[in-house]
């Protein structure tokens, strides 16, 4: 689904945002920690803290349904990805450095900004034990970067 720099993109120091919705239609959302592409763009494995994300669990777990959007402050690139068949999946220990270099990446791109770093550490810290992940197969992607071309889908690879 994805080609390879649209899934390099996603693992930068880009934020990261995780949605889904309940019966009721109401959103729920949490901020992704990191990002892993799996199986060369076929999966995708988000991080998020478990107690910071406690409705979005529940209504992945309802629809399996999600929209995740990956943004870069710098430049405003946004990128949109949906899917339908989001499943809930442990924490592997393995993964602690992909969350590692999130956060630093992250820390290089908005510390320019104007963001303070102990900011941005505090908004991204998490403990271990806390962690969890989301993977699921894209089924569409957007470009959400403001602009003439918003929300038009992008090519196939």
């Amino acid at each position: 689904m994805l080609d390879s720099e649209c899934a390099a993109f996603i693992e930068t120091g880009v934020s990261i945002s995780l949605a889904a919705c309940g019966p009721d239609r109401m959103p729920s959302m949490s901020r992704g920690l990191g990002c892993k592409v799996v199986d060369g763009g076929q999966q995708i494995s988000i991080f998020l803290r478990r107690s910071q994300s406690a409705e979005l669990l529940a209504n992945i777990r309802d629809s399996s349904r999600v929209a995740n959007v990956f943004s870069l402050p710098s430049s405003n690139r946004t990128l949109q990805l949906k899917g339908s068949d989001a499943r809930i999946v442990p924490f592997a220990a393995e993964d602690l450095r992909i969350i590692e270099r999130h956060v630093a990446d992250f820390v290089l791109e908005v510390v320019p900004l104007g963001m303070s770093e102990a900011v941005v550490r505090a908004i991204l810290a998490y403990p271990p034990d806390d962690l969890v992940a989301v993977t699921y197969s894209p089924a569409a992607a957007f470009s959400q970067t403001p602009g003439p071309k918003a929300g038009e889908p992008l090519a196939a690879p």
